[in-house]
C-alpha cells in the first residue's frame, strides 16, 4: 500500500469520525435546547402565577368589604366602651346600695335578677 492510499484512508476515517462527532454534538445541542425551553416555560409559569391580577370589580368589592369591616370594628369598640361604662355605673350603684342599707358583703349578696339583697 502506498503512502497516498494510507493518507486517503486516514482522511476518510477522520472525516467519518468528524461526522460522527458532529452528529453527536448536534443531538446534544438539540437536547440542551429542549431542556432550556422546558426550564424557560417553567420559569415563565412560575412568574405568571406570582403576578395574577384581579379585575377592577373585584378590587372594588375588596375595598368596600374592608371599609365595612373597619366601620363594624369601630362600632364594636364604641359599644364595648359603652357597655363597660354602664357596667361600672351599675356596680357603683349597687355598692352605694350596700352603704345606704347598711349591709355588708360578708352577710348579703345582691341578686340582680330579682333586685334585692339576700342573706348568705
Amino acid at each position: 500500500m502506498s503512502l497516498e492510499t494510507e493518507v486517503k484512508a486516514a482522511e476518510v476515517a477522520v472525516e467519518g469520525e468528524a461526522k460522527k462527532i458532529e452528529g453527536e454534538v448536534k443531538s446534544e445541542v438539540a437536547a440542551v435546547e429542549v431542556k432550556a425551553e422546558t426550564v424557560a416555560k417553567a420559569v415563565e409559569a412560575e412568574v405568571k402565577a406570582a403576578t395574577v391580577a384581579i379585575t377592577s370589580d373585584e378590587k372594588l368589592f375588596l375595598a368596600d368589604t374592608e371599609l365595612e369591616f373597619l366601620k363594624v370594628q369601630a362600632e364594636i369598640k364604641r359599644l364595648t366602651d359603652l357597655a363597660e361604662g354602664k357596667q361600672k355605673a351599675y356596680t357603683t350603684y349597687v355598692e352605694n346600695l350596700f352603704t345606704k342599707y347598711a349591709v355588708t358583703k360578708a352577710e348579703y349578696v345582691f341578686d340582680g335578677a330579682v333586685r334585692l339583697f339576700k342573706k348568705l
